[in-house]
């Protein structure tokens, strides 16, 4: 996978994270601050619910405070009169009655009621409410909330009345939801997007803001939290408009919208900035690279950024450079050398022609034909120098390629010609196959052959060269009874081996062919026993127009 596409995954990747991440943080907040929007309700529930309780429970000590009044069991009496006329003046109660143990209201007084009115009520029997009854028991009670004739919604509170420690009647006091303190309480506890609501017997009591069933707000569009008042067992109902909880919500949204964009946008700016600082200058080197590897010395790199890059776009800048003078200096060397031996050695071959054409000496006329032999030989070396320098400068495209059994055939040849006294044998390959840089090939087995022979001790060596298929490999082998080839000149074709004025080749043969394998991307092994087997593998690919044997 290529370093760009790497990068490109791993940013998308740490996007992907980061976004992921950011989007459970956001509905983990949500879900807090849902919850955190009913704890508050809670809250405030319970704080409305405290503040009532208190308020009824201070009226409570109200009504018994004055409860113990003396006058207050004189049935009847002006003093039992004007007693609830004062406790109706100097509290929040709007009304207040005493009914005698036998059920009869011997007392009225209440607020805008007039004389006539006191006196249609006074005298009737009230035995049958459940604030006297209670009252008769013994427990100051504080009465749900009744509809006067008024409409207005009205709590009762009453107390025993007692004398010589008998209940003689009870003292009742009446006030107004909508007044006084507990109105004072729901109000301040509401507002546009809060409302409070007091229930009793799922009967709304008394209500402010947006609550459900008032007309300010449906169920679906609020959220609410409940508590109980304990003295009573109203239910206090703290609701929000949930368009304003969405809203503060909305808030968040954004917040945290904004917050990932900024990371993102910093995420890209930091990503370009590495592409443009590394995988640029990466990329611009591996395409130099490549150039260099594909004989296009003297191109150069343009990197940016810091210090480290402008130095490495020097070196290799002059490396480059270097390997094109080189290479220049390599290829005139090359070209001197070629003609100069090819000059020389046609004066050798015109010679030893005109020795033996002039020569009646049997010995004579042999050493000169083998003297005429090495020297066409060595025109033909001539020749592959100058195949192997057209294949390592050519395009990919433009490489020689040769059926494996011609080049077999053509190192048999030559080295049956230039030594006949050899055994040469081949065999192979067993199916035609044809192997791009043929001509590196050709040089690199001939100059194995020539090896074995003369390196052999033998009389008439033997030397066996032979291809083989494998799937897309040919394996060539040259094979040789000689007495094995020494470790250096073994390491020399098999390991990265650097000479030493102690450990060095016995020539550059071996030299070449290690370069020219390595040239035609192929792979060599050595074996020794009794002989050498050197055994040359690389790539190669179906040729129908080869007859794929040669027998000797």
């Amino acid at each position: 996978m290529r370093l760009r596409t790497r990068f490109v995954l791993a940013l998308a990747l740490v996007t992907l994270v980061l976004s992921a991440t950011s989007l459970v943080g956001f509905v983990l907040y949500r879900d807090a601050v849902v919850g955190q929007e009913r704890t508050e309700l809670a809250h405030s529930a319970d704080s409305v619910a405290s503040q009532l309780d208190a308020v009824l429970a201070e009226k409570e000590r109200q009504v018994q405070l004055w409860g113990e009044a003396p006058s207050l069991v004189e049935h009847g009496s002006p003093s039992q009169a004007a007693r609830l006329q004062s406790f109706v003046e100097t509290t929040e109660f709007s009304g207040a009655s005493v009914i005698a143990a036998n059920g009869t209201m011997t007392a009225l007084y209440a607020e805008g009621l007039s004389a006539s009115a006191r006196e249609r009520v006074v005298g009737r029997q009230f035995d049958e409410r459940t604030y006297f009854r209670r009252a008769m028991a013994g427990e100051t009670y504080v009465s749900d909330p009744v509809r006067a004739e008024t409409g207005n919604l009205i709590v009762t509170v009453s107390t025993p009345l007692r004398r010589a420690g008998e209940t003689v009647g009870t003292f009742n006091a009446a006030f107004h939801l909508d007044r006084g303190d507990l109105a004072s309480i729901v109000r301040a506890n509401s507002g546009p997007t809060q409302g409070v609501r007091i229930a009793a017997n799922e009967t709304t009591l008394y209500a402010a803001g947006p609550v459900a069933g008032t007309g300010a707000g449906t169920d679906a569009d609020l959220i609410a939290a409940d508590e109980t008042v304990e003295g009573t067992g109203w239910t206090v109902s703290v609701t929000t408009t949930r368009a304003a909880f969405e809203s503060r919500l909305w808030e968040a949204t954004v917040a945290q919208a904004a917050a990932l964009g900024l990371v993102l946008l910093s995420l890209a700016a930091f990503g370009a900035w590495l592409y443009r600082e590394f995988l640029g200058n990466i990329e611009r080197l591996r395409d130099g690279f490549g150039a260099l590897v594909a004989g296009d010395y003297g191109s150069t790199v343009s990197l940016t950024g810091a210090t480290e890059w402008t130095e490495l776009e020097g070196g290799f800048n002059d490396l480059s450079e270097v390997l094109a003078q080189r290479r220049s200096e390599v290829i005139v060397l090359n070209r001197v050398l070629r003609h100069n031996l090819r000059n020389a050695m046609t004066v050798v071959v015109g010679n030893a022609d005109r020795i033996a054409d002039r020569t009646d000496d049997e010995t004579t006329r042999t050493e000169a034909e083998r003297i005429r032999r090495r020297g066409e030989s060595l025109l033909e070396l001539a020749d592959h120098a100058r195949a192997v320098e057209s294949s390592l400068g050519a395009r990919p495209d433009e490489v020689a390629t040769r059926p494996a059994a011609d080049i077999v055939g053509d190192v048999v040849t030559t080295l049956r010609e230039e030594f006949p006294d050899a055994d040469v044998r081949t065999t192979g390959p067993d199916e035609p196959v044809a192997v791009p840089n043929g001509d590196l090939l050709l040089v690199a087995l001939d100059e194995l052959a020539r090896n074995a022979v003369t390196h052999s001790d033998a009389p008439e060596p033997t030397v066996e060269i032979g291809a083989a298929v494998d799937g897309g490999t040919v394996r060539f082998a040259v094979a040789d009874d000689g007495p094995g080839m020494p470790a250096v000149e073994r390491r020399v074709l098999t390991e990265s081996f650097v000479e030493t004025p102690t450990q060095h080749g016995a020539g550059l043969g071996l030299w070449l062919v290690t370069w020219l394998v390595h040239w035609a991307d192929g792979e060599i092994d050595v074996a020794v026993d009794d002989g050498t087997t050197v055994t040359v593998a690389v790539p190669c690919q179906p040729d129908g127009g080869a007859d794929g044997s040669s027998d000797g």
